[in-house]
């Protein structure tokens, strides 16, 4: 890990070609998508990288985030759960952001995958 930042929603780990957000609150709104962009682009400036979201319970995201929160360095987003109700979400935001994404049920399947997606780049 190349370094952690406690966010106002959750944890965020950076690893060179993906970052793990822990993420530990009900709702995500355009501020919190905001302070985590500002967090991910700073950190990985002039590199790409895939945000694994950790999620064990379904969480209320607002869908004006992938409008309006955009990142320079995500190419793709991996949602993480074994919750049925998370894996719903998961297809409701998929068609909402414009790049990879995908849903897996550990993160080590994500972490794979995050690797194979930003080689592609």
């Amino acid at each position: 890990m190349e370094k952690q930042y406690e966010l106002s929603t959750g944890i965020l780990e950076c690893y060179p070609l993906y970052a793990v957000f822990h993420f530990n609150s009900d709702f995500y709104d355009l501020e919190e998508a905001e302070e985590l962009t500002k967090i991910i682009d700073s950190h990985y400036r002039g590199r790409k990288c895939v945000v694994i979201s950790n999620r064990e319970m379904a969480k209320t995201v607002n869908p004006i985030v992938y409008e309006k929160a955009s990142s320079k360095s995500v190419m793709g987003i991996a949602i993480v759960s074994n919750n049925e109700d998370v894996k719903f979400e998961a297809m409701e935001e998929q068609g909402l952001f414009k790049g990879a994404f995908s849903y897996f049920k550990s993160i080590d399947e994500a972490a794979d995958w995050a690797e194979t997606v930003i080689g592609a780049y």
